[in-house]
């Protein structure tokens, strides 16, 4: 009954992994207090604040005793929104469980060694352990200064923090889901995740062959995986899917064309150009109707994952030309370039698409002359 529980609740929480359980506090920071008391009790200010079911939680699982620690904490705080999202049944059967509501409340509080301006001076991500053993990801969007005390945003585990109020020593930070602990787990991986879900048994087949091609190459972490469903694989034109799999070259460019560096959550996700694994780049467009990726529509997104996070996409990532096709093509003098470069199909890289990438007038002269 537990087992299905915990899936339970991690599935309303977007993703889940095998869930293994850590009854010890703060083994990683068992060091004496050199702060002084916390200018206000913690979790009437957390009540205050209209956290209240927070606080009842943290009250019935009798965890008072870790929220008032004289240490300096990040909180981070769900709305009673964000409680109340959770299927009702589910948060029964959760209360009744009081060792994996107590693990679920400790993942909300994050442990510094150092006051909590840490956290602001996040450059990019930090992965920083909580109470419970587990860590969570601190990213870190900013068009400028240091701190995300500005107009910037900034998320845990995709989630973005709404607001800081500081308290004593401590920073407490509203968010609008209740967090899961499996999110950036060891074994929460994106092969873990593609074989949990048969509508991705496609693009696992492509990652599974590449992986075995290249395992080294997909060892790097922080990444941004966009995950196309298997319609949109089986709505590519007849044959081409057969192609692709017969030429391990394709596999891997495809591949490459759905992979950035770093960890772009739907927060972090802006309007241009975004460049992928392949070396090529592709555009990134945002609006009120949705998250467009190299003309992929975004129809699940923030599924955190230990490597990075996945966003599940409509139809295959399209891409520009890659720095050695563009090398190549400067080379064109007496051929259109699709003739002389063949592009892969669902990845075509038309005359348009490279001389609007490009400024060099003798570069766009040297096209215009290869009949674009």
């Amino acid at each position: 009954m537990k087992l299905i529980l915990i899936i339970a609740f991690f599935v309303v929480n977007v993703t889940a992994s095998g869930y293994a359980k850590n009854n010890q506090y703060d083994s990683g920071y068992a060091v004496q207090s050199a702060y002084p008391p916390q200018s206000a009790d913690l979790l009437t200010a957390i009540r205050q604040n209209g956290f209240t079911t927070f606080v009842d939680l943290i009250v019935k699982a009798g965890l008072e005793e870790t929220f008032s620690a004289n240490r300096p904490f990040v909180i981070l705080a769900p709305t009673n929104e964000a409680f109340a999202a959770i299927d009702p049944a589910i948060l029964a059967a959760l209360l009744k469980d009081i060792y994996l509501l107590r693990d679920i409340l400790r993942y909300h509080l994050v442990l510094f060694r150092q006051p909590c301006s840490l956290v602001s001076s996040i450059f990019v991500e930090l992965p920083v352990n909580t109470a419970l053993g587990e860590e969570v990801r601190f990213n870190v969007y900013r068009n400028k200064g240091p701190s995300f005390a500005t107009e910037d945003i900034t998320t845990a585990n995709g989630v973005p923090l709404l607001r800081a109020i500081p308290t004593g020593k401590s920073i407490i930070y509203p968010i609008e889901k209740v967090l899961n602990p499996q999110d950036v787990s060891p074994n929460n991986t994106v092969v873990h995740f593609l074989r949990s879900n048969k509508d991705f048994s496609i693009f696992l087949s492509v990652f599974e062959v590449v992986l075995g091609l290249a395992n080294n190459n997909f060892k790097a972490r922080p990444k941004t995986t966009f995950v196309p469903t298997n319609a949109a694989f089986k709505a590519l034109p007849p044959g081409v899917l057969d192609s692709i799999f017969a030429d391990p070259e394709k596999l891997v460019v495809l591949l490459h064309t759905h992979i950035a560096s770093g960890t772009f959550y739907a927060a972090g996700l802006t309007d241009g150009p975004l460049t992928v694994f392949s070396g090529a780049t592709v555009d990134v467009d945002v609006s009120p109707s949705g998250i467009t990726v190299g003309k992929a529509k975004i129809i699940r997104s923030d599924i955190s994952l230990v490597e990075g996070v996945v966003h599940v996409s409509d139809s295959l990532v399209q891409a520009g030309p890659t720095y050695i096709e563009r090398v190549n093509y400067l080379e064109v003098a007496s051929h259109r370039i699709d003739d002389v470069h063949p592009p892969l199909p669902g990845f075509e890289c038309t005359c348009r698409n490279f001389c609007s990438a490009r400024e060099n007038s003798e570069l766009k002269g040297r096209v215009r002359k290869a009949g674009c």
